[in-house]
């Protein structure tokens, strides 16, 4: 998902875009909570008619084991929003911070003028596989995109630095 930080910048060093990729994500944080509630109620149910019986101890060991795999797995995917990826375009230079779900982040810098954004349509890893090129590297950009969202991305970032090297 792209989302457009505010653009402002002071008057020696314009900012032409400012924008922060984020994975789509299917549940937010009340979504996530109403999945657990309705999956908590649904491992309690068929318990209850044999509480205090042998069957009722097993049932309630099987759905607590089911139960707690349920909520690490939910855990880890709510985790994986916490990617991220943010670009600064300016007059001077471009920055391109990549947040991972473990809170390492890497960052790249580079002149506007002398960096090129690519669009590889044909790509067996990804489809529109985007990067931009720079300072003798190549970074990948917006991996967890959709291939829509990818090409949309590419041209803001064309517009941001045809609006930089012109300025």
């Amino acid at each position: 998902m792209l989302r457009t930080i505010n653009n402002s910048g002071d008057k020696n060093n314009p900012t032409f875009l400012r924008m922060r990729l984020v994975p789509n994500r299917s549940l937010d944080s009340y979504g996530t909570k109403l999945v657990f509630c309705v999956a908590a109620f649904g491992f309690l149910l068929p318990i209850i008619p044999f509480i205090g019986s042998p069957i009722g101890i097993t049932l309630t060991i099987f759905s607590g084991l089911t139960f707690y795999l349920f909520l690490t797995l939910l855990q880890r995917s709510f985790q994986q929003g916490n990617t991220f990826e943010e670009i600064l375009i300016s007059k001077n230079k471009i920055i391109v911070i990549h947040q991972e779900k473990n809170k390492e982040q890497k960052a790249w810098e580079g002149n506007p003028y002398w960096t090129r954004v690519n669009l590889d349509l044909n790509n067996p890893k990804l489809k529109n596989y985007l990067t931009l090129a720079g300072k003798g590297r190549h970074i990948e950009l917006g991996a967890f995109l959709s291939p829509g969202e990818r090409i949309e991305l590419r041209d803001k970032i064309q517009n941001a630095l045809a609006k930089a090297n012109s300025a």
